[in-house]
């Protein structure tokens, strides 16, 4: 495996977790909304601030692999 494809499989891996971390935020948010407990909605702000987060991470994971070289390409593929 070459530097570049070592790097692109790295991102891509980074890419999954950030996928994983977007549906374990949806799950909280759910368990957040549910105004029949006494904690709804306490983590509200933190979620917030959570995705918001996590879209930018996802964004730079997606231009860091359009700077790899053959990173379009496999891009354009998926």
């Amino acid at each position: 495996m070459t530097n570049n494809e070592m790097k692109l499989h790295t991102l891509n891996e980074m890419a999954s977790h950030v996928a994983c971390f977007a549906q374990k935020l949806q799950v909280l948010e759910a368990l957040d909304g549910d105004n029949t407990t006494s904690g709804a909605f306490d983590l509200h702000d933190q979620l917030t601030s959570l995705t918001q987060t996590m879209g930018d991470l996802d964004k730079g994971v997606r231009r860091a692999v359009c700077v790899v070289p053959l990173g379009v390409e496999l891009l354009k593929q998926s």
